[in-house]
């Protein structure tokens, strides 16, 4: 194989880039002829477990990840003699990436100099090249804001999982920004339940001019009363024409939105291609490394001057210049900061047949191309002329009561050629109707055809989609717009939230959590207090700040307590006292002394109850024989299933609480890690079913499992279908909870 020539940087030794995605390593080395390398994303981070992390000092021990172990040393031999360009994006985790790389090599490379890319072309990658500083010179607030908002998010998670996780008999996870998230849709939720409808009514009149009919709304709006509203009907219902006492027609214009930032990106992704916001990300990151579109996390609403002049003459061939406003349209990021970088854009204009083209060489997929394309239409369309519209509102009078009826009729499509907002104005609130208005003057009689009076309900705020929960995790400013994807994926994957028919509900651990947190631990939940950690950490990012204080804050919001301590020592939980007392009620059984003060050996004690077998009197720990010791000896499959060992040892699927494996005993379905978890089999006894173990394995996937020929309690024991799910009831534990509906349509074939 032919060696790669050497390129030289303008100090002159020899150039190496590195970057973090292979695929961009791979653009980057076919543009520039130079060699490149990526670490495929972060190599160090901190330990899984211990924490990591001093708890005097907050300095972090990173580690290097078990597939990367050799990259430090490979990364070394290449920089030796070599001017290393530290590209990793430009972000706060691109930069610690970066820092991460400087550490090892800075020893052999001839210098090191950080460059930002935010495109992956031959244009951008020089423009880069030529700002490229040295990498002491650059802005370590951004590597110091990395450590802060990294171990803060540690810190709460290692110090206040599992806590949640013990009080609560379950495996919860708490997060800085996620738990907040969660709250959001909790919150919402509970919103709709409480929320009782209020009736109003609507009063209209018909009129016709000319063979087109249209409405009339009162100006009174809503009417309360149905009694006021049919007053007035009865009172104007002989009138046979309305008087036209004012006719307003104007131009109204509607104005293009800028391009894309990341969370718009989502948002619009969600509406138009019902696309998670990990999915979109994902996608938008392809389409960054093939050099396709600008760097997609940003906060800017900014484009290039020469890029706005490609689209304006693309648009003169492709349209005509009547679709150009007559200067380029200017647009302000909300944060300053942002004005530096662009919003996301492709990376330069081209035909249909041209995209179609770059999408099969860079062997992308469907989906990217539609993804691109929603990102291609929002910045040429930001650069077109207004929408413009004939707006027309008519005042009326009948009897002394007075009617408003608006119209607005498309005069000129402008910017909505490319780009129409449609599904977005799909969550805004509804308006009234758009209609067209025949033409009428002022003074004219218009027949009436008769009244409309209809009734309406006041409705509950709406779920959040994936898309408007990002919005308002913006609004709030709540985390970043680089995290919101990670954080929506988190919290569907850990069961705190799932998405149905677009919309995003809360799943009883998540309510559970956010109750427990709201009472336990409320500071880690306030939106307020959230925000103003963003914002110190926008201070560190402008070294006004450091980030041992805001790791101080954050911990000294924990009392500054240590992680709580794990193994035999711990004690129960309250989820576990209370199941066991309940079982010692139940058999008419006192829980030794030395068995409450371990959640190991309450637990053993459990599964002695739940498998039929004797409960351990005391622990090997205090001097006798049997208990957890001698369980522990047997291993864990013997210690869960015990005497009921017959029963069958083999796991029926994840436990729902905390993951481990779920057996089978003699009474009914347990954990094997004695997290709490039990499923009695006459659970549906009253319906006249066992919960055989084929049935609880289907019902640990998580999902409602159909029921069949479930026996009523009600006097004719007539038989029904349901579907059932699993259901933690926090007074009465695990049992089944029966879900009545249609049965879910096949789709229809196309």
């Amino acid at each position: 194989m032919r060696e790669m020539p050497k390129v030289y940087s303008s100090s002159g030794s020899p150039m190496l880039i590195i970057v973090e995605s292979p695929t961009k390593a791979r653009k980057i080395q076919s543009i520039l002829k130079v060699k490149t390398l990526s670490t495929i994303g972060h190599f160090k981070d901190l330990p899984e477990s211990p924490i990591g992390v001093d708890l005097k000092t907050y300095e972090p021990t990173f580690v290097y990840h078990e597939k990367k172990k050799n990259l430090p040393r490979e990364l070394r031999e290449a920089a030796k003699g070599e001017t290393v360009m530290l590209a990793g994006d430009p972000d706060r985790e691109g930069y610690a990436i970066s820092s991460h790389i400087f550490e090892e090599v800075q020893s052999v490379a001839k210098n090191c100099l950080r460059m930002e890319i935010f495109e992956v072309t031959e244009k951008g990658l020089k423009e880069s090249l030529a700002k490229a500083i040295p990498f002491l010179e650059t802005n370590a607030g951004l590597y110091h804001a990395f450590l802060g908002r990294r171990i803060g998010d540690r810190l709460v998670g290692y110090i206040l999982s599992p806590l949640a996780s013990r009080d609560l008999s379950g495996k919860f996870s708490v997060g800085r920004v996620q738990s907040p998230a969660v709250r959001l849709v909790v919150d919402r939720e509970r919103e709709i339940r409480a929320f009782v409808p209020t009736p109003y009514w609507i009063l209209s009149i018909r009129l016709d001019k000319d063979g087109t009919e249209f409405l009339a709304r009162h100006v009174r709006g809503k009417f309360e009363l149905q009694a006021d509203a049919q007053a007035i009907i009865d009172a104007i219902r002989a009138e046979s024409h309305a008087l036209a006492e004012k006719v307003e027609r104007k131009e109204a214009r509607q104005s293009p939105k800028p391009p894309f930032t990341t969370v718009d990106l989502q948002a619009a992704a969600a509406a138009r291609l019902k696309f998670t916001p990990e999915q979109t990300m994902k996608l938008a990151q392809a389409l960054f490394d093939h050099g396709l579109i600008t760097y997609h996390r940003t906060d800017s609403v900014r484009m290039a001057d020469e890029f706005v002049a490609e689209i304006r003459s693309f648009l003169t061939q492709a349209l005509g210049p009547r679709y150009l406003p007559p200067k380029p349209h200017q647009y302000k990021s909300k944060n300053s900061q942002a004005e530096a970088h662009e919003g996301i854009r492709p990376t330069h204009m081209h035909s249909l047949a041209e995209l179609e083209a770059m999408i099969a060489k860079e062997r992308l997929t469907p989906e990217h191309a539609r993804l691109y394309d929603l990102i291609f239409r929002r910045a040429v369309a930001s650069q077109m002329a207004q929408a413009v519209y004939d707006a027309t509102m008519m005042l009326f009078d009948v009897a002394g009561e007075k009617f408003k009826a608006t119209g607005r009729v498309l005069k000129f499509d402008g910017f909505l050629r490319v780009y129409s907002e449609a599904e977005e104005e799909k969550e805004r609130k509804e308006e009234e109707p758009l209609q067209v208005l025949p033409p009428i003057v002022p003074g004219e009689m218009v027949p009436k055809k008769g009244e409309n009076l209809d009734e309406k309900k006041t409705k509950p705020p709406g779920r959040f989609s994936f898309g408007s929960l990002v919005k308002e995790l913006e609004r709030l400013e709540i985390g970043r717009p680089s995290t919101y994807a990670a954080i929506t994926k988190n919290i569907t994957d850990r069961g705190y939230v799932r998405e149905e028919k677009g919309k995003v509900v809360p799943l009883v651990p998540g309510e559970t959590l956010i109750d427990y947190l709201r009472e336990k631990h409320g500071w880690v939940i306030d939106y307020d207090l959230t925000r103003r950690m963003e914002g110190f950490l926008d201070l560190v990012v402008d070294n006004k700040e450091t980030w041992q204080r805001f790791c101080k804050g954050v911990h000294g919001k924990m009392g500054f307590a240590a992680p709580p301590e794990r193994g035999a020592g711990a004690g129960p939980s309250e989820g576990q006292l209370r199941y066991a007392s309940a079982l010692a009620q139940k058999d008419g059984l006192t829980i030794p002394e030395a068995v409450l003060k371990s959640g190991r050996e309450l637990s053993a004690w459990i599964d002695g109850i739940v498998g039929n077998k004797p409960a351990p009197k005391q622990s090997a720990a205090n001097g006798s024989p049997g208990g957890a010791a001698e369980a522990k000896g047997k291993g864990k499959v013997d210690a869960v299933a015990g005497a009921a060992g017959a029963a069958g040892a083999e796991s029926l699927g994840a436990c729902p609480a905390c993951g481990q494996p779920v057996r089978e005993l003699e009474k009914g379905y347990s954990c094997s890690a004695r997290c709490g978890f039990v499923l009695w089999k006459d659970r549906l006894s009253r319906w006249g079913k066992t919960i055989t173990p084929s049935l609880a394995a289907r019902l640990l996937k998580g999902k409602p499992v159909p029921l069949r020929a479930l026996v009523s309690t009600k006097e004719n024991k007539a038989k029904f279908d349901a579907k059932g799910e699993l259901h933690n009831d926090p007074k009465y534990g695990w049992s089944i909870r029966l879900v009545f509906g249609e049965e879910p349509k096949a789709p229809a074939k196309r």
